[in-house]
C-alpha cells in the first residue's frame, strides 16, 4: 500500500518535471525566434492545463493572438485559462469569439458548454 502511494507521487512529480522540461524547450525556441507563435501556444497550453499557472498561460496565448490572429485555438485556450484564473468576463469574451470563428465541431461544442457553465454561475446576469 505504501509503495503504491510513493509510486503515485513519483509518477506525478516525474510528469511535472517533464512538463517543466517542455516549458524550457519552448522557451529556448522563443528565444531563437520570438515571432514564432507555435512555441508560445504549446507553452501556454501547458501552463494552464498541466502546471496551473493561469497568468503565464494568458500571457503566452495573448502573444499567440498578437502574432497569428487566425490561430483560433488560442482564443479557446485563453478563455479556459481566464475561467480558471477567475476572470469570467474575459473567459466569456474569448469563448464567444471562438464560437464566432472556430470551425472544429468538437471544440465548438466544448466552447459552448464552457460558455453555458460560465453564464449559469450564481450572480451572473443572463
Amino acid at each position: 500500500m505504501q509503495g503504491d502511494t510513493h509510486r503515485y507521487f513519483g509518477n506525478k512529480y516525474g510528469d511535472l518535471q517533464a512538463y517543466w522540461s517542455a516549458v524550457e524547450d519552448y522557451t529556448r525556441a522563443i528565444v531563437l525566434d520570438p515571432s514564432y507563435a507555435e512555441p508560445y501556444y504549446s507553452r501556454g497550453v501547458l501552463y494552464w492545463r498541466e502546471i496551473g499557472n493561469y497568468h503565464r498561460a494568458v500571457q503566452d496565448l495573448t502573444r499567440v493572438i498578437a502574432l497569428d490572429p487566425a490561430r483560433v485555438e488560442a482564443y479557446f485556450n485563453r478563455g479556459l485559462a481566464y475561467k480558471l484564473h477567475m476572470q469570467p468576463d474575459k473567459a466569456i469574451a474569448d469563448l464567444e469569439h471562438y464560437l464566432a470563428i472556430g470551425r472544429d465541431r468538437y471544440w465548438l461544442a466544448a466552447a459552448g458548454r464552457q460558455l453555458a457553465e460560465l453564464r449559469s454561475e450564481p450572480g451572473r446576469e443572463q
